[in-house]
């Protein structure tokens, strides 16, 4: 490099001639492409084939950069930038212009919830957006069942806005950062998975899956002990109450039976057996379909919102679950170790309404 003082570096002689102080350097390492574009970044001349298409995506083409040519530092567009030079000097980019990076989504919404946002933004709240982040996830799905690509990028980039405007919104109050989110994440994920990042073998489905519900029984143990600590959380309180009544319904029987609070009902309530009977001996998702679109169906001929209707029965196996645990502690003994009597009665709970009314008739 003829431009530089003999015995200087290459990247000191492009620090003198930029004028630049040590703290503000971000240089380019080929090695490991991925740089903050919202930070100004030094690229040298042995980097140049690396750097320009990263560098042309990722900028303005009439976005104004630095060279440094024969020691004297010039300024071009970056869509002129020279192969002559000793090096670059790419500007940092407004979040706005910063449109490859999840860095500049952020800050787009920080942006816009922040004091010199936009009005709307600023007036909205975690519950006001609740809405229209459940359209978005439902347009994602919608996406995925089409196979759309192109709009499940688009949908994918919606749902990434929303997580950073809650985001926003919780640091502008001061309780947490996405910094905080991230990091609640992977730690979360890193620990569930000790077959992927530690020693243990994957084992089976069912092996991973029993797994899984012992670690998050021990985090539950863990915040349980820890000061300040709120009630103990039950087996069933990680199932979303706002998710589908029939998604939620599904879930809750799941981690019921897996966390071995409750056992399978060993005969069938007679409703169920008579619906039962109208199916195949094997019925697949077509005969069920057909059955659910059955229920539904007549839910609307008798005026009930099967929705709503399916939503309470949740509630009362969960309510009948909880009330289990609570014995369980009262006992201090595990759940799974109640009498089968005491664990079949949450079936029941679900029934409870159908028994009290057919009991009036026959009173």
């Amino acid at each position: 490099m003829a431009d530089r003082p003999p015995g200087t570096s290459p990247l000191i002689a492009v620090i003198a001639a930029l004028r630049l102080e040590p703290h503000e350097l971000q240089t380019f390492d080929p090695r490991y492409p991925r740089f903050d574009a919202q930070r100004p970044l030094i690229v040298l001349r042995e980097q140049f084939a690396s750097a320009r298409p990263l560098v042309t995506a990722r900028y303005p083409p009439r976005a104004e950069a630095r060279t440094v040519i024969g020691g004297v530092a010039t300024t071009v567009m970056v869509a002129e930038l020279p192969a002559a030079a000793a090096a670059w000097l790419l500007p940092a980019l407004a979040p706005e212009q910063d449109g490859h990076a999840l860095a500049g989504l952020r800050g787009v919404m920080e942006r816009l919830y922040g004091p010199d946002g936009c009005p709307w933004d600023r007036e909205q709240t975690h519950e006001t957006l609740r809405r229209y982040f459940l359209e978005e996830a439902y347009e994602l799905v919608e996406a995925i069942d089409r196979g759309d690509m192109r709009a499940l990028e688009e949908e994918i980039g919606d749902v990434l806005a929303h997580l950073f405007m809650q985001a926003a919104l919780a640091q502008e109050a001061g309780a947490f950062t996405v910094e905080d989110v991230v990091a609640h994440a992977s730690a979360k994920f890193v620990r569930r998975h000790p077959h992927v990042f530690g020693d243990e073998q994957a084992g089976s489905q069912e092996a991973l899956l029993e797994r899984w519900d012992q670690i998050k029984a021990a985090e539950r143990a863990e915040r349980d002990e820890a000061p300040g600590a709120e009630a103990a959380e039950g087996a069933l309180d990680a199932v979303p109450r706002a998710a589908p009544a029939l998604q939620r319904a599904s879930a809750l029987i799941g981690r019921a039976l897996r966390a071995g609070v409750t056992d399978p009902p060993a005969s069938a309530h007679g409703q169920v057996a008579a619906l039962a009977a109208a199916l195949p001996p094997s019925p697949d998702a077509d005969a069920l379909g057909g059955l659910l679109w059955s229920v539904v169906r007549l839910a609307r001929e008798v005026d009930v919102d099967a929705e709503e209707a399916l939503r309470e029965a949740c509630a009362r196996f969960a309510t009948a679950v909880a009330a289990l645990e609570h014995e369980a502690r009262e006992r201090m003994i595990d759940a799974p170790s109640l009498p089968p009597a005491s664990r079949a009665a949450t079936w029941a709970a679900v029934w409870a309404p159908v028994a009290v009314k057919q009991s009036k008739k026959t009173s």
